[in-house]
């Protein structure tokens, strides 16, 4: 009795489609494609106090743990001790204690692929 190679290729080609779209969703939700917060939003007041939020932006200023992060003509204020690089495309994960500033900041995330604001 022979095996039908069709249906063993087949199925590789599907695990590898399936890993592909998985990968794919994974970095996309790394680089803040779902579930971003406009920092215009943050800095209009148009996101309550506490809330969470995850923002997507440019280091554009670091002073010793004060951070500004830029989407080109709004930034918010974040105080994050680990390490960032300026002009860095990255996102940020925290809560919104005042307009233009995120408090218990939890992540700053550089983009791994899709780097466009």
């Amino acid at each position: 009795m022979t095996k039908k190679k069709g249906k063993s290729a087949a199925k590789i080609l599907l695990g590898i489609v399936v890993i592909v779209v998985i990968a794919v969703g994974v970095i996309a939700w790394h680089d803040g494609l779902f579930g971003l917060t406009s920092i215009n939003d943050i800095n209009d007041g148009l996101v309550p106090f506490g809330t969470a939020v995850a923002v997507k932006g440019e280091v554009t200023l670091r002073i010793g743990n004060i951070i500004t992060i830029s989407d080109g003509s709004n930034f918010v204020l974040i105080n994050w001790a680990g390490a960032s690089t300026l002009n860095s495309i990255v996102v940020v994960r925290g809560a919104v204690s005042l307009p233009a500033m995120l408090a218990n900041v939890t992540s700053v995330d550089v983009v791994w692929f899709f780097n466009q604001l």
